[in-house]
């Protein structure tokens, strides 16, 4: 499951119940407070960890060859 906030793209591994955030946007602080409330409220039980685009892409094509 994959979406395209405005300010921040996230993918959400469920076996391991962890949410991987890319921030895309500039506004770190304003982006981080609307992160951790839509985390809160939608996905409680999982961990988050915010990563580098690169480390997105990563995880993404991991998830994508595993699913092959």
């Amino acid at each position: 499951m994959m979406t395209y906030p405005s300010s921040w793209e996230f993918y959400k591994e469920v076996e391991t119940k962890i949410l991987w955030v890319n921030i895309c946007a500039q506004d770190l602080e304003g982006v981080a407070i609307s992160i951790n409330k839509w985390w809160k409220t939608r996905y409680p039980a999982y961990k988050i960890r915010i990563v580098s685009k690169k480390e997105f892409e990563l995880i993404k094509m991991k998830a994508e060859k595993k699913e092959q």
